[in-house]
Order: structure tokens, then sequence, then C-alpha cells
């Protein structure tokens, strides 16, 4: 009677295991690319070869998806054997992901110094920012510049200041003109 040979090399394995992926399966995958028409190219885990996922998330354009998701751990789920869908990406430190699901707005990080950044703010009274040495503000022509002396500078092609009750002037010297 012939003996069956198997081959248990970690390639074989790894199609082994890809093939005998079952609907509903959830996996992890990395993201390999992004077509300029938003279609993602993924590796999952085992496997050496990008295939095609679709995605359960959605951005306004594909370079956001590339910033957002190129070369980051996601996790996927198989909606098919052969249709992986892009459920989101992997995060490596749980409180921002808490901190965006329940609403809370006090998030504190280091950003990048190399680059202008910006912040969009809902549902909050009060923005504090905190610098070591300045904050700028700049727009157009204007600009309110605060520096870590005590320094206010505030410029503009015309600042009007307005005041329902006293509008009031105040500084151990004040010059006009």
């Amino acid at each position: 009677m012939p003996t069956e040979q198997h081959d248990v090399t970690p390639r074989a394995a790894a199609r082994t295991a890809l093939t005998d992926v079952t609907t509903g399966a959830v996996m992890t995958a990395i993201v390999d690319d992004i077509s300029p028409d938003g279609v993602a190219r993924i590796v999952v885990s085992g496997e050496q070869h990008p295939r095609t996922a679709a995605s359960a998330l959605t951005y306004s354009t594909a370079a956001e998806a590339s910033a957002a998701l190129l070369g980051q751990l996601v996790v996927v789920v198989f909606a098919a054997p052969d249709m992986p869908v892009i459920v989101g990406p992997v995060r490596r430190r749980l409180w921002e992901a808490r901190e965006r699901d329940t609403g809370d707005t006090d998030v504190r990080g280091t950003l990048p110094t190399d680059q202008p950044v910006a912040v969009e703010v809902d549902r909050q009274r009060r923005i504090e920012l905190e610098a070591a040495d300045e904050i700028r503000l700049t727009c157009g022509k204007s600009a309110l510049v605060m520096r870590r002396d005590g320094t206010v500078i505030v410029r503009g092609v015309k600042i009007v200041s307005r005041a329902s009750e006293t509008n009031r002037i105040m500084g151990g010297t004040v010059g006009i003109n």
C-alpha cells in the first residue's frame, strides 16, 4: 500500500492554510499598495504575495487612504474565501481608539516638528495649546505670536478691537504711534 507524501515546507503550510480560509475568518494583513482608483492590495499573514481586498473604511481620496493605511497592520475579515475585507487598522496604543469612541477630547501627544499640523476640534468649549518657546497662529497677512518671555505680538493689515462694555488698554507704559 503506497504511503501518501506531504509537503511540510513553510511555503506549503502557508498555501494550505490560506486555501482553507473560511467565510468569516478574521486575520491580520499589511497594506502593501493602494492604487490611484482606491483599490487596496494586502499581504495576509502567512502569505507571500499581495491580493486585492475590499474595505469597510472610506476615505476622500486614494492619497488620504494611502497616508492612513499604507504599510499598516490591519484586521481583515473574509466575506468569502477569496474576498478579504479590511475592517480597520490595528492600533498600537489602546487609548487612541478609546478616546475617539468615547468622545474624550483631552488628547495629548507629540506632533511632528518638521511639518505644519492642522487641528480640528469638535464639541469643545476650550482649546488649550501649550508650547515650550512659541505659539504662532498665521492666516494670510495676519499673525498672533505668543512667546515664552510673555511677549504677545498681534500683526495684521487692519486690527479691530471691539467691546460691548469697557475696552481697556493697560500696561506699564502705553505707546500710541
